[in-house]
Protein backbone atom coordinates (compact mmCIF):
# COMPACT_ATOMS: atom_id res chain seq x y z
CA UNK A 1 0.00 0.00 0.00
CA UNK A 2 1.35 3.68 -0.56
CA UNK A 3 2.33 6.01 2.29
CA UNK A 4 -0.07 8.65 0.35
CA UNK A 5 -2.92 5.66 0.90
CA UNK A 6 -2.02 5.48 4.85
CA UNK A 7 -2.14 8.72 5.69
CA UNK A 8 -5.28 9.25 4.31
CA UNK A 9 -6.72 6.72 6.49
CA UNK A 10 -4.80 7.58 9.50
CA UNK A 11 -6.20 11.75 8.76
CA UNK A 12 -9.60 9.94 8.32
CA UNK A 13 -9.24 8.10 11.65
CA UNK A 14 -7.91 10.79 13.64
CA UNK A 15 -10.87 13.11 12.44
CA UNK A 16 -13.03 10.62 13.98
CA UNK A 17 -11.81 9.89 17.19
CA UNK A 18 -12.55 12.21 20.79
CA UNK A 19 -9.25 14.71 21.11
CA UNK A 20 -8.39 17.53 23.21
CA UNK A 21 -7.74 20.64 21.02
CA UNK A 22 -7.04 17.96 18.16
CA UNK A 23 -4.63 15.51 19.98
CA UNK A 24 -5.75 12.16 19.85
CA UNK A 25 -4.44 9.34 21.84
CA UNK A 26 -2.53 6.57 20.00
CA UNK A 27 -4.68 4.58 22.14
CA UNK A 28 -7.71 4.86 20.51
CA UNK A 29 -6.35 4.80 16.69
CA UNK A 30 -5.13 1.44 16.49
CA UNK A 31 -8.12 -0.34 16.85
CA UNK A 32 -10.42 1.86 13.85
CA UNK A 33 -7.11 1.82 11.68
CA UNK A 34 -7.20 -2.02 11.19
CA UNK A 35 -10.57 -2.14 10.52
CA UNK A 36 -9.95 -0.02 7.64
CA UNK A 37 -7.50 -2.67 6.61
CA UNK A 38 -4.02 -0.39 7.89
CA UNK A 39 -1.99 -2.79 10.47
CA UNK A 40 0.68 -0.87 11.12
CA UNK A 41 2.27 -4.47 11.85
CA UNK A 42 2.40 -5.57 8.59
CA UNK A 43 3.68 -2.69 7.51
CA UNK A 44 6.96 -3.41 9.18
CA UNK A 45 6.39 -1.39 12.39
CA UNK A 46 5.89 -2.94 15.95
CA UNK A 47 4.71 0.27 17.20
CA UNK A 48 1.86 2.76 16.00
CA UNK A 49 4.16 5.49 17.28
CA UNK A 50 6.77 4.53 14.27
CA UNK A 51 4.24 4.57 11.73
CA UNK A 52 3.35 7.92 13.21
CA UNK A 53 6.68 9.15 12.90
CA UNK A 54 7.10 8.82 9.33
CA UNK A 55 4.51 10.90 8.80
CA UNK A 56 5.97 13.59 10.80
CA UNK A 57 5.37 16.65 7.76
CA UNK A 58 1.63 16.08 8.36
CA UNK A 59 1.17 14.94 11.83
CA UNK A 60 2.74 15.85 15.09
CA UNK A 61 3.62 13.37 17.87
CA UNK A 62 3.54 14.70 21.10
CA UNK A 63 4.62 12.53 24.44
CA UNK A 64 2.92 12.88 27.40
CA UNK A 65 5.02 11.92 30.71
CA UNK A 66 3.09 13.41 33.29
CA UNK A 67 1.41 10.19 34.44
CA UNK A 68 2.78 6.98 35.47
CA UNK A 69 3.38 5.65 32.22
CA UNK A 70 4.36 8.25 29.63
CA UNK A 71 1.40 8.89 26.94
CA UNK A 72 2.08 9.55 22.79
CA UNK A 73 -0.75 12.04 21.76
CA UNK A 74 -1.32 12.36 17.63
CA UNK A 75 -2.20 15.55 15.44
CA UNK A 76 -2.94 16.39 12.45
CA UNK A 77 -0.97 19.43 11.10
CA UNK A 78 -3.08 22.50 9.72
CA UNK A 79 -3.30 22.34 6.40
CA UNK A 80 -2.93 18.82 5.99
CA UNK A 81 -4.84 16.79 3.43
CA UNK A 82 -3.70 12.98 3.19
CA UNK A 83 -0.89 14.10 0.89
CA UNK A 84 2.63 12.68 1.73
CA UNK A 85 5.01 15.91 1.18
CA UNK A 86 8.73 14.51 1.39
CA UNK A 87 9.96 11.50 2.91
CA UNK A 88 11.56 12.76 6.09
CA UNK A 89 15.40 12.04 6.40
CA UNK A 90 16.20 9.03 8.12
CA UNK A 91 19.81 11.14 9.31
CA UNK A 92 19.56 11.81 13.28
CA UNK A 93 16.09 9.80 13.45
CA UNK A 94 15.82 7.84 16.96
CA UNK A 95 16.06 4.36 15.88
CA UNK A 96 13.58 2.31 17.65
CA UNK A 97 14.13 -2.11 17.03
CA UNK A 98 12.06 -2.35 14.22
CA UNK A 99 12.37 0.99 12.37
CA UNK A 100 16.10 0.44 11.88
CA UNK A 101 15.79 -1.55 8.69
CA UNK A 102 13.65 1.04 7.32
CA UNK A 103 15.53 3.63 8.40
CA UNK A 104 18.45 1.76 6.45
CA UNK A 105 16.54 1.33 3.35
CA UNK A 106 13.36 1.68 1.51
CA UNK A 107 11.21 -1.49 1.73
CA UNK A 108 8.84 -0.44 -0.50
CA UNK A 109 5.28 -2.44 0.02
CA UNK A 110 6.29 -4.18 3.04
CA UNK A 111 3.67 -6.64 2.75
CA UNK A 112 4.53 -7.97 0.02
CA UNK A 113 8.32 -8.28 0.88
CA UNK A 114 7.18 -10.39 3.71
CA UNK A 115 4.67 -12.49 1.17
CA UNK A 116 7.81 -12.70 -1.06
CA UNK A 117 10.10 -14.39 1.76
CA UNK A 118 7.40 -16.76 3.28
CA UNK A 119 7.38 -18.20 -0.48
CA UNK A 120 10.86 -18.92 -0.56
CA UNK A 121 11.43 -20.08 2.83
CA UNK A 122 11.14 -23.47 4.27
CA UNK A 123 7.35 -23.95 5.06
CA UNK A 124 6.50 -22.90 8.54
CA UNK A 125 3.71 -21.62 10.43
CA UNK A 126 4.20 -17.58 10.30
CA UNK A 127 1.36 -16.64 12.29
CA UNK A 128 -0.81 -17.54 15.24
CA UNK A 129 -3.99 -19.78 15.51
CA UNK A 130 -6.52 -17.09 13.51
CA UNK A 131 -4.79 -15.58 10.69
CA UNK A 132 -5.56 -11.80 10.20
CA UNK A 133 -5.67 -10.42 6.56
CA UNK A 134 -4.52 -7.30 7.27
CA UNK A 135 -1.17 -8.49 8.60
CA UNK A 136 -0.87 -12.36 7.27
CA UNK A 137 2.37 -13.15 8.36
CA UNK A 138 3.02 -11.25 11.55
CA UNK A 139 5.75 -13.93 13.29
CA UNK A 140 7.18 -13.43 10.14
CA UNK A 141 7.61 -9.74 10.01
CA UNK A 142 8.57 -9.69 13.82
CA UNK A 143 11.50 -12.02 12.68
CA UNK A 144 12.71 -9.98 9.48
CA UNK A 145 12.70 -6.44 11.93
CA UNK A 146 14.22 -8.32 14.58
CA UNK A 147 16.92 -9.92 12.84
CA UNK A 148 18.06 -7.12 11.19
CA UNK A 149 18.46 -5.54 14.40
CA UNK A 150 20.70 -7.91 15.60
CA UNK A 151 22.48 -8.14 12.39
CA UNK A 152 23.26 -4.45 12.67
CA UNK A 153 24.72 -4.92 16.54
CA UNK A 154 27.30 -7.44 15.30
CA UNK A 155 29.98 -6.54 13.72
CA UNK A 156 30.60 -7.03 9.59
CA UNK A 157 27.25 -9.12 9.48
CA UNK A 158 25.92 -6.51 7.22
CA UNK A 159 27.90 -6.64 3.99
CA UNK A 160 28.44 -3.41 1.33
CA UNK A 161 30.30 -3.86 -1.89
CA UNK A 162 30.05 -1.14 -4.31
CA UNK A 163 26.71 -0.27 -5.00
CA UNK A 164 24.96 -3.39 -3.20
CA UNK A 165 24.49 -4.48 0.47
CA UNK A 166 22.84 -7.68 1.63
CA UNK A 167 22.56 -9.77 4.99
CA UNK A 168 21.58 -13.14 5.41
CA UNK A 169 18.06 -13.68 6.81
CA UNK A 170 19.20 -16.71 8.60
CA UNK A 171 16.21 -18.64 7.07
CA UNK A 172 16.62 -21.55 4.56
CA UNK A 173 14.51 -22.96 1.30
CA UNK A 174 13.34 -26.60 0.94
CA UNK A 175 16.76 -27.38 0.41
CA UNK A 176 18.24 -25.92 2.96
CA UNK A 177 20.45 -23.45 1.30
CA UNK A 178 20.32 -19.86 3.18
CA UNK A 179 18.23 -16.78 2.06
CA UNK A 180 19.10 -13.38 1.25
CA UNK A 181 18.17 -9.79 1.48
CA UNK A 182 19.96 -8.21 -1.50
CA UNK A 183 19.43 -4.03 -1.57
CA UNK A 184 20.77 -1.66 -4.17
CA UNK A 185 22.54 1.74 -3.83
CA UNK A 186 19.82 4.25 -3.75
CA UNK A 187 20.05 7.03 -6.47
CA UNK A 188 17.62 9.74 -5.00
CA UNK A 189 18.61 12.13 -2.34
CA UNK A 190 17.53 12.73 0.93
CA UNK A 191 15.93 9.23 1.26
CA UNK A 192 17.59 5.94 2.54
CA UNK A 193 20.76 4.85 1.62
CA UNK A 194 19.24 1.58 -0.22
CA UNK A 195 16.35 0.28 -1.65
CA UNK A 196 14.99 -3.13 -1.02
CA UNK A 197 15.75 -5.28 -4.39
CA UNK A 198 14.96 -9.02 -3.43
CA UNK A 199 15.21 -12.03 -1.60
CA UNK A 200 17.35 -14.75 -3.28
CA UNK A 201 19.79 -17.86 -2.86
CA UNK A 202 23.22 -17.47 -3.92
CA UNK A 203 23.70 -18.65 -7.56
CA UNK A 204 20.16 -18.77 -8.33
CA UNK A 205 18.36 -16.20 -11.21
CA UNK A 206 19.88 -13.02 -12.02
CA UNK A 207 19.33 -11.52 -8.25
CA UNK A 208 21.43 -14.69 -6.58
CA UNK A 209 23.88 -14.28 -9.54
CA UNK A 210 24.49 -10.65 -8.69
CA UNK A 211 24.64 -11.49 -5.05
CA UNK A 212 27.52 -14.49 -5.62
CA UNK A 213 29.68 -12.51 -7.78
CA UNK A 214 29.55 -8.80 -5.30
CA UNK A 215 30.45 -11.03 -2.17
CA UNK A 216 32.47 -13.61 -1.28
CA UNK A 217 32.78 -14.83 1.51
CA UNK A 218 28.89 -14.32 1.51
CA UNK A 219 26.96 -12.85 4.38
CA UNK A 220 26.71 -14.38 7.95
CA UNK A 221 23.72 -15.27 9.83
CA UNK A 222 22.72 -13.31 13.15
CA UNK A 223 25.01 -15.28 16.18
CA UNK A 224 22.66 -15.61 19.20
CA UNK A 225 24.81 -17.44 21.72
CA UNK A 226 28.87 -18.44 22.17
CA UNK A 227 28.21 -21.88 24.38
CA UNK A 228 25.35 -24.27 23.72
CA UNK A 229 24.61 -24.25 27.47
CA UNK A 230 23.04 -21.39 27.74
CA UNK A 231 20.21 -23.35 25.23
CA UNK A 232 19.59 -25.65 28.22
CA UNK A 233 18.13 -24.88 31.73
CA UNK A 234 20.29 -26.05 34.55
CA UNK A 235 17.89 -28.38 36.46
CA UNK A 236 20.72 -28.21 39.15
CA UNK A 237 20.66 -24.72 40.27
CA UNK A 238 18.19 -23.32 42.81
CA UNK A 239 14.10 -21.88 42.10
CA UNK A 240 14.41 -19.22 40.25
CA UNK A 241 14.13 -16.04 42.19
CA UNK A 242 11.05 -13.59 41.41
CA UNK A 243 10.75 -10.00 41.38
CA UNK A 244 6.92 -10.20 42.69
CA UNK A 245 6.08 -6.55 42.34
CA UNK A 246 7.40 -6.68 39.14
CA UNK A 247 5.73 -9.49 37.54
CA UNK A 248 2.11 -9.31 39.19
CA UNK A 249 1.72 -5.61 40.10
CA UNK A 250 3.71 -4.20 36.98
CA UNK A 251 2.08 -6.75 34.84
CA UNK A 252 -1.24 -7.10 36.22
CA UNK A 253 -3.13 -6.23 32.72
CA UNK A 254 -0.97 -9.33 30.96
CA UNK A 255 -2.69 -11.56 33.79
CA UNK A 256 -5.87 -14.01 32.46
CA UNK A 257 -8.68 -11.81 32.98
CA UNK A 258 -10.28 -15.37 34.90
CA UNK A 259 -7.45 -15.82 37.21
CA UNK A 260 -7.87 -12.22 38.58
CA UNK A 261 -11.85 -12.98 38.78
CA UNK A 262 -10.56 -15.89 41.06
CA UNK A 263 -8.52 -14.21 43.16
CA UNK A 264 -10.28 -11.13 42.65
CA UNK A 265 -9.70 -8.11 45.81
CA UNK A 266 -11.89 -7.07 48.48
CA UNK A 267 -14.28 -4.03 46.96
CA UNK A 268 -12.70 -4.47 43.55
CA UNK A 269 -14.81 -3.74 40.60
CA UNK A 270 -13.46 -5.21 37.11
CA UNK A 271 -14.52 -3.15 34.04
CA UNK A 272 -14.05 -3.20 30.75
CA UNK A 273 -10.92 -1.58 29.10
CA UNK A 274 -11.33 -2.18 25.58
CA UNK A 275 -12.69 1.61 25.02
CA UNK A 276 -10.48 3.33 26.97
CA UNK A 277 -7.71 5.67 26.28
CA UNK A 278 -4.22 5.17 27.52
CA UNK A 279 -4.25 7.22 30.32
CA UNK A 280 -7.70 5.68 31.84
CA UNK A 281 -6.09 1.98 31.28
CA UNK A 282 -3.18 2.91 33.27
CA UNK A 283 -5.09 4.32 36.27
CA UNK A 284 -7.35 1.64 36.11
CA UNK A 285 -4.78 -1.01 35.97
CA UNK A 286 -2.68 0.79 38.70
CA UNK A 287 -6.19 0.81 41.12
CA UNK A 288 -6.00 -3.07 40.23
CA UNK A 289 -2.14 -3.52 41.04
CA UNK A 290 -2.93 -1.37 44.15
CA UNK A 291 -6.07 -2.91 45.49
CA UNK A 292 -4.37 -6.53 45.08
CA UNK A 293 -0.97 -5.21 47.13
CA UNK A 294 -3.68 -4.16 49.58
CA UNK A 295 -5.60 -7.65 50.08
CA UNK A 296 -2.61 -9.42 51.51
CA UNK A 297 -5.12 -12.49 51.21
CA UNK A 298 -5.22 -12.09 47.20
CA UNK A 299 -1.78 -10.99 47.03
CA UNK A 300 -0.77 -13.91 48.87
CA UNK A 301 -3.25 -16.15 46.71
CA UNK A 302 -1.70 -15.21 43.35
CA UNK A 303 2.11 -15.13 44.63
CA UNK A 304 1.63 -19.28 45.53
CA UNK A 305 -0.27 -20.18 42.06
CA UNK A 306 2.95 -18.56 40.38
CA UNK A 307 5.27 -20.55 42.60
CA UNK A 308 2.93 -23.82 42.11
CA UNK A 309 2.85 -23.22 38.57
CA UNK A 310 6.77 -22.77 38.31
CA UNK A 311 7.37 -25.87 40.42
CA UNK A 312 5.28 -27.50 37.76
CA UNK A 313 7.53 -26.06 34.88
CA UNK A 314 10.29 -27.06 36.52
CA UNK A 315 9.33 -30.73 36.62
CA UNK A 316 8.20 -30.47 33.55
CA UNK A 317 11.99 -29.12 32.30
CA UNK A 318 13.70 -32.20 34.15
CA UNK A 319 11.21 -34.29 32.33
CA UNK A 320 12.07 -32.68 28.73
CA UNK A 321 15.20 -30.38 28.65
CA UNK A 322 13.24 -28.60 25.98
CA UNK A 323 10.27 -27.23 27.90
CA UNK A 324 12.76 -24.41 28.52
CA UNK A 325 12.59 -22.23 25.78
CA UNK A 326 15.78 -19.86 24.60
CA UNK A 327 14.82 -16.25 23.25
CA UNK A 328 16.53 -13.32 22.16
CA UNK A 329 14.83 -9.99 23.59
CA UNK A 330 15.88 -7.39 21.17
CA UNK A 331 15.48 -4.72 23.96
CA UNK A 332 17.61 -5.75 26.23
CA UNK A 333 20.04 -7.66 23.97
CA UNK A 334 20.52 -10.57 25.43
CA UNK A 335 19.79 -14.33 25.77
CA UNK A 336 17.00 -15.76 28.08
CA UNK A 337 15.13 -18.72 28.73
CA UNK A 338 11.50 -19.19 28.74
CA UNK A 339 8.99 -21.54 31.46
CA UNK A 340 5.72 -21.93 30.80
CA UNK A 341 3.09 -20.95 33.29
CA UNK A 342 -0.44 -22.18 34.33
CA UNK A 343 -2.49 -20.18 36.54
CA UNK A 344 -5.62 -21.46 35.58
CA UNK A 345 -5.47 -24.85 34.82
CA UNK A 346 -2.30 -27.15 34.67
CA UNK A 347 -3.07 -28.33 31.00
CA UNK A 348 -3.46 -24.92 29.62
CA UNK A 349 -0.34 -22.65 29.41
CA UNK A 350 -1.23 -18.78 30.38
CA UNK A 351 2.02 -16.64 29.85
CA UNK A 352 5.70 -17.37 29.41
CA UNK A 353 8.30 -16.65 32.68
CA UNK A 354 11.32 -14.74 31.35
CA UNK A 355 14.66 -15.89 33.43
CA UNK A 356 18.12 -15.35 32.84
CA UNK A 357 20.91 -17.34 34.60
CA UNK A 358 23.42 -15.17 36.85
CA UNK A 359 27.02 -15.35 37.31
CA UNK A 360 26.20 -16.93 40.62
CA UNK A 361 24.63 -20.35 38.45
CA UNK A 362 20.89 -19.27 39.70
CA UNK A 363 18.06 -18.04 38.08
CA UNK A 364 16.31 -15.34 37.94
CA UNK A 365 12.67 -14.78 36.94
CA UNK A 366 12.68 -11.00 35.60
CA UNK A 367 9.38 -10.52 33.90
CA UNK A 368 5.70 -12.72 32.23
CA UNK A 369 5.03 -12.29 28.52
CA UNK A 370 2.37 -13.32 26.51
CA UNK A 371 2.96 -15.84 24.17
CA UNK A 372 2.80 -14.24 20.75
CA UNK A 373 5.74 -11.96 22.30
CA UNK A 374 7.23 -15.24 23.86
CA UNK A 375 7.04 -16.98 20.47
CA UNK A 376 8.42 -13.83 18.49
CA UNK A 377 11.11 -13.37 20.70
CA UNK A 378 11.68 -17.22 20.61
CA UNK A 379 11.29 -17.86 17.02
CA UNK A 380 14.45 -15.38 16.46
CA UNK A 381 17.15 -17.70 17.18
CA UNK A 382 14.92 -21.17 15.93
CA UNK A 383 11.40 -22.26 15.17
CA UNK A 384 10.50 -23.17 18.96
CA UNK A 385 10.93 -27.22 19.26
CA UNK A 386 7.88 -27.63 22.37
CA UNK A 387 5.46 -29.28 23.50
CA UNK A 388 3.44 -25.86 25.21
CA UNK A 389 4.75 -22.57 22.72
CA UNK A 390 3.21 -23.22 19.57
CA UNK A 391 1.90 -21.00 17.18
CA UNK A 392 -1.52 -22.36 16.10
CA UNK A 393 -2.90 -22.57 19.54
CA UNK A 394 -1.56 -19.49 20.68
CA UNK A 395 -4.82 -16.85 20.91
CA UNK A 396 -4.30 -13.06 19.58
CA UNK A 397 -7.07 -11.44 21.04
CA UNK A 398 -6.25 -8.24 23.35
CA UNK A 399 -2.48 -8.83 21.86
CA UNK A 400 -2.96 -4.92 19.96
CA UNK A 401 -4.30 -3.23 23.33
CA UNK A 402 -1.15 -4.80 25.91
CA UNK A 403 1.19 -4.06 23.03
CA UNK A 404 0.38 -0.13 23.41
CA UNK A 405 0.06 -0.11 26.81
CA UNK A 406 4.14 -0.97 27.45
Amino acid sequence: MESKDVLQVLIKVMNELPNQDGWVDLALIGKPLVSLGINYKALGYIKLRELIEDFSDEIDLRKDESNQLPVYYAKIKTGSAGTVKKKIPTKGRKEHTSNKIRNWAYMGDFRQAINDLKNIALKERWYFKTQDPTDPYPILSKYLTYTFFRLSNEKGKILISDNYAAFNTGLVNELYEPIYALFEKNKLQDKQEWYFHEFCISGVGRTGKTLASNFNPLPQRAHFFDNPSELIYDINAPEPQLNWNHIILDNVSRLPIEFLEENKPTGFIFRDTSEMNTIEKTQYYQQLANAIEKDSKKFRAIKNRFSDSLSLALKRVQWNFKTAIPMYYPSNNKLSLLLPLSLIDDDVIDLALVTEKTKSGSYLGHTILPLTWAYSNARLITRPDSDWLIAEKIETENVIEIEEEN
